[in-house]
Order: C-alpha cells, then sequence, then structure tokens
C-alpha cells in the first residue's frame, strides 16, 4: 500500500491493485498524509524562523474573523527551491481581496501584526486563484525562475485537488500538505523517505494528532 501511495495513486486504485478494502486504504492513507503534514510543519522554514503568521488570526485592529471551515486561504513561500504553505482561517475576505488590491495601508503596524508580506502568494480555494504578494528573492534556481516554481506548484496542487476531489474541510489541509511534501522532495525517492518518517513515528500516532 505505502508503495503505490508513493507512486501517487488514488485510494480506488490502491484498492483494486491491493485487494485491500476501499475503506480501510482510505484509512490508512488518511494516518500516511497526516503525517507528512506533521513532517512539513516541523520542518516549515516560517515556524523555524518565527515569521508563522500564527493559523489564526485574532481579529484585532479592526479585523473581523469569519467562520474558518467556510473560507480556504493558504499562504505560499518560496525560499531556494523549497515551498512551504500556511494555513490562514479567519480571515476576513472582503479585508484580504481589499488588502491584496492595495486598498488597505500598513497603517498601524496592521500587515506586519498579520505578518501576510512575508508570504509571495496567497492561495484562495474559494474561487480557486493565485494572488501574487512579492516576488521571491532567490532569483533563478536550477535554471528556472522563482516565478515559474510558484506557478509550478500552485499548478501541480489544483491538478491534485482535481484528481482527489479533495476541496472540502476535511481534505483540503492534507492535499495542501501533501503537495508540498512531494514537491519539496520530488527529487528523493519519496517510499524510502516516507518509510523512515513512519519508523521515527509510527501510524497510529496520528490518531492522537
Amino acid at each position: 500500500m505505502l508503495k503505490l501511495f508513493s507512486e501517487d495513486l488514488t485510494a480506488t486504485q490502491i484498492a483494486n491493485i491491493s485487494g485491500i478494502s476501499r475503506i480501510t486504504v482510505n484509512a490508512y492513507l488518511k494516518l500516511i498524509r497526516t503525517h507528512l503534514a506533521i513532517f512539513s510543519d516541523e520542518n516549515n522554514l516560517l515556524h523555524k524562523n518565527g515569521n508563522s503568521s500564527g493559523y489564526l488570526l485574532n481579529g484585532s485592529n479592526g479585523v473581523n474573523v469569519q467562520e474558518p471551515s467556510k473560507k480556504y486561504f493558504y499562504g505560499i513561500y518560496k525560499h531556494v527551491d523549497y515551498i512551504y504553505t500556511e494555513k490562514l482561517t479567519g480571515i476576513n475576505s472582503e479585508w484580504l481581496y481589499d488588502w491584496l488590491k492595495g486598498k488597505i495601508q500598513a497603517e498601524g503596524g496592521l500587515i506586519e501584526k498579520h505578518r501576510l508580506q512575508v508570504f509571495h502568494g496567497i492561495a484562495d480555494f474559494n474561487s480557486i486563484k493565485l494572488f501574487r504578494i512579492n516576488t521571491p528573492p532567490s532569483g533563478n534556481v536550477k535554471g528556472r525562475s522563482s516565478i515559474d516554481e510558484i506557478d509550478m506548484f500552485w499548478g501541480l496542487l489544483k491538478s491534485r485537488l482535481v484528481k482527489f476531489r479533495g476541496l472540502n474541510s476535511s481534505t483540503l489541509h492534507l492535499h495542501v500538505k501533501e503537495t508540498e511534501f512531494r514537491y519539496n522532495h520530488r527529487n528523493e525517492e519519496i517510499y524510502e523517505l516516507i518509510v523512515n518518517i513512519i519508523q521515527r513515528k509510527p501510524l497510529h500516532l496520528s490518531k492522537q494528532s
């Protein structure tokens, strides 16, 4: 099952090939994806540098919060040839769109407080659009421009959501993080890497996360 998952097959494909029930396959894939999400967050440069947006923004300084489960926003940050994603919940979409259009300035430290400026783009999964904020300072990486890298990641992410029907509150985050994991380790042996991750932390521990 793990080898088939490493080849990026769907639960239905894995069940058909392995003979394992689809319900069982789905249960294990959720545990595996949860492991990958935890691993990605542990290696997230934004967290290590203390630049995290804080996930849930608290709505102070005039920013009105809204029900997180109904809005899907992710910040995308690029450093060298790695992509990092951050879930942004509790953001008022009207405020965000005004800020993206430059209608809201950094008065009173508002932008600094929420630290949205650390991202190079914000993905809006409500409208399936990527809004560019800053151009990554890293320039060309291995013959590919930074902007192209972000476009490539966004394209892979959209394709994954279509393939795995992942645009809902229970699966979106896991698919975003899995795409981040696969992108950042695209030049490595995914199967061996996942095995090492699971050996350090058994799958059943994901149920407690």
